[in-house]
């Protein structure tokens, strides 16, 4: 039923939280599984950034990229599943378009997901990424709390 699942991470407890429901699911199907983490800097932070100095935003997508592989490495030993079933991807863009792009070209089954993972002020001004997501995606959407 579910041969591919997408788990999108983004670090937070709720999405590992996520991440241990995706294993469930993965073991009774048998499931291959793809954790992604999405890195997203918008224009306006970049040219911030260039403007101060930071040379083609080197610094600040390096950072990013170090997180990502911390996140992507947490997500995939809290899943536990042999390496042979996961992959892992950063990608980069808005975390909601990268995922239903990724999910559709990809030909997932199942996109899980935490419910929270930006602050809630952050959330209210930028638009829940789990909320488009469920909206935009072409398969279903398992969306833990």
């Amino acid at each position: 039923m579910f041969d591919k699942l997408l788990v999108a991470v983004d670090g937070s407890e709720c999405s590992l939280k996520a991440t241990r429901v995706a294993a469930e699911i993965a073991r009774k199907f048998g499931s291959k599984v793809t954790v992604v983490h999405a890195i997203y800097l918008p224009a306006t932070i970049a040219a911030a950034a260039g403007a101060a100095g930071m040379v083609g935003n080197e610094r600040a997508l390096e950072a990013l990229e170090e997180a990502a592989t911390e996140i992507l490495g947490s997500a995939c030993e809290t899943l536990g599943l042999p390496g042979e079933q996961v992959k892992q991807e950063v990608l980069h863009a808005h975390p909601a378009e990268a995922i239903c792009r990724w999910a559709e070209e990809g030909k997932y089954d199942l996109i899980v997901m935490g419910s929270r993972g930006l602050s809630e002020i952050r959330a209210f001004f930028l638009g829940s990424v789990s909320d488009k997501v469920s909206h935009h995606a072409h398969c279903p959407v398992l969306i833990v709390r």
